[in-house]
Parts: C-alpha cells; sequence; structure tokens
C-alpha cells in the first residue's frame, strides 16, 4: 500500500515525512533534507531501521556528523578554504567541510508530497543564500520510493557561477535498529583505485590502486578482517569504475539484508565510523566506533585543485543533475 504521512512538529521547525510503499518505510526531515529513518525486512520478514539514526531530536539541530544530511554546496574538502577569489568558511582546521557551518545540511528545506500510480515520493527544494556561495543557488532533492529502491535525484541552477558536488551524508547498518556493527557486514565496490590522502585528509593528487591493499574491495569482504588490518578504519575515496551498475554491495549474513547502490557519480567517500565515539544516543545505544558505514557518492574530493579529474563547477542557468539509486533484496 502506497501511502505518505507528515508530522509537522516532530520538534520546533522540524517536520517529518514518512513515506511507505508496502515493503520499505522511509521518513525524511525538512531540516537538512535529511533521510531519518529506512525501515526493509530482513529474511525473516522483521522489518527495521537500517540507518543510524538520532534518537533525540533536539540533537539534530546541533549534528556536525551529517546524519542522513543532503550535504552541499560540496561535499568533502576544499583545501585552504578558497576557490579563484573566493574564500568559504573554515570548518575543518584550516580546510572548509561539507558547504560550511551553514550549508545545505544545516538550513529548512521546503517540500512537497507526490505519488503515482507505483511510486510515493518527497520532493525538497532549497533556495541557498546562506552557505557563503557564489548563487543564489537554486536545489531540488528528490527521494522516491518504487518496489524495492529508493532513489535520490539532486538538481542544481545557480545565478552566478559557483561550486556543486553535493552527497548524502546517510549511516547504513543493516543489522537492523542497530543491533550489531557493521563488523558483521560484507563489503564489495568496483573501484580500482583510492585517492590519496594527505594527513589531514586532503587528496595528493596521486591515484592509488588497491590491489593488494586493505582497501580492495573488488571482491566481497568482511569488514572485521579489513579493521584488522587496518585498524584506524575507512574514510577514503573509492574511484568508481564507469558504467558498472552495481557499485557498491553492502551485505550482512545474520539478517539477510543486503544494500545496492548506483550512481552516475564519480566516486563513492566511505566512512567507517572507526574511532567516532559521542555521548549522543543513536538507535538506543550511545554513538560508538564501527556502528555504520557512510556511503558518500559524489565527484572526487577537492576536485577545484586538480583541473584532470573534471569540473565541479556550475555556470550561470546551467543545470546538474545527480541521480543515486539504493536497491534492497534478502538473502535467504
Amino acid at each position: 500500500m502506497i501511502s505518505s504521512h507528515i508530522e509537522e512538529n516532530f520538534y520546533q521547525n522540524i517536520s517529518k515525512i514518512t513515506l511507505q510503499n508496502g515493503t520499505i518505510t522511509a521518513s525524511f526531515l525538512n531540516f537538512g533534507a535529511r533521510m531519518y529513518e529506512l525501515f526493509t525486512p530482513d529474511k525473516n520478514g522483521v522489518t527495521e531501521n537500517i540507518l543510524l539514526s538520532l534518537d533525540e531530536p533536539k540533537t539534530i539541530l546541533n549534528d556536525t556528523a551529517f546524519f542522513g544530511a543532503t550535504v552541499g554546496p560540496v561535499a568533502g574538502r576544499l583545501k585552504d578554504a578558497q576557490w579563484k577569489h573566493w574564500k568559504f568558511s573554515k570548518n575543518n582546521g584550516n580546510h572548509h567541510i561539507h558547504g560550511g557551518k551553514n550549508g545545505w545540511s544545516q538550513q529548512y528545506w521546503d517540500y512537497q508530497l507526490f505519488e503515482t500510480s507505483t511510486t510515493v515520493g518527497v520532493l525538497f527544494r532549497l533556495t541557498d543564500y546562506l552557505s557563503g556561495y557564489p548563487g543564489p543557488i537554486l536545489v531540488t532533492n528528490c527521494y522516491e520510493l518504487s518496489h524495492n529502491s529508493l532513489s535520490m535525484t539532486t538538481v542544481c541552477q545557480s545565478k552566478a557561477l559557483t561550486l556543486i558536488n553535493p552527497t548524502n551524508h546517510s549511516y547504513f547498518n543493516l543489522s537492523g535498529n542497530g543491533k550489531r556493527d557493521i563488523t558483521s557486514h560484507q563489503l564489495t565496490i568496483a573501484a580500482d583505485n583510492i585517492l590519496e590522502l594527505d594527513s589531514e585528509k586532503i587528496p595528493t593528487g596521486r591515484l592509488l590502486k588497491v590491489s593488494g591493499t586493505p582497501f580492495d574491495f573488488t571482491k566481497p569482504r568482511y569488514l572485521n578482517e579489513v579493521f584488522e588490518v587496518l585498524p584506524i578504519g575507512l574514510d577514503d575515496a573509492f574511484i568508481l569504475q564507469p558504467q558498472t551498475k552495481k557499485q557498491l554491495i553492502l551485505s550482512e549474513s545474520l539478517s539477510g539484508r543486503q544494500l545496492t547502490v548506483a550512481s552516475n557519480r564519480q566516486s563513492m567517500v566511505l566512512f567507517s565510523t572507526t574511532g567516532f565515539d559521542a555521548n549522543f544516543m543513536v538507535n538506543g545505544k550511545p554513538m560508538h566506533s564501527n556502528y555504520g558505514l557512510a556511503i558518500e557518492p559524489q565527484e572526487l574530493p577537492d576536485a577545484i585543485h586538480h583541473p584532470t579529474w573534471g569540473s565541479i563547477e556550475l555556470s550561470p542557468n546551467q543545470t546538474k543533475r545527480f541521480n543515486t539509486t539504493y536497491s534492497f533484496s534478502v538473502e535467504r
């Protein structure tokens, strides 16, 4: 059954929008156009939340870890927080990250629901005057449920030359309701290379082959085995093989759940939350190391300083469209 529901007073000015299509139930927030909860069935037909969701709504307004947020105008770090003559807020040491303190994740979006004969969705709209980027930037972010998948389409335009490289920053845990850490998960990525990063997580410009390294996920690997040889975990940009339909596959055999991610983006930044311990509650537990995997489809980070990687500039009246599809299945 297709249905939708709005809880306008979820917390202060935050609205919670819930969509259901009989297979998947997903909820979103107008603050940051966030994916908040995502309920899918396990191999026994038990439906549970496979996102890390902040338990206390008040913590969402102070969230600096971008739980489920639409991140923009530019995801990742911009070295020295500068582009041409523009200077952006330095919110990551000497650098700028994830659109800054007034980026899209920290703004309220307008929204409207829609239905077709087979789908249900929510369209978020924002005119961004606040991030400090040239603009204003006009952006829509559409989430749509269709059978066993959730699609996300982001469309951007600007009145002035600006930068655009958005992503979604949801943390996944397929065990359901955060019962287990992601150490029980298997990961496959269609990526032969990663970006070399310096000590401040800024790309050096070099591409590194993953073959023979702990970053080789071209075949399925259990994350607990990866963490044994890579104790700092993952916080890396994987360069995707072009024209690959299944760019990332995440699975957990105990629940039987499998997530497949496909996009039209150059890379996926993966953050395994290793070492991320905090005093706020997520899915009934204190936030802790290796509790979720952030999957962030995007163009290559800091591309403005590496022209051969392609451009993330958006010209006046140009339109850029970004698509990501999350598909869900069960292995019994």
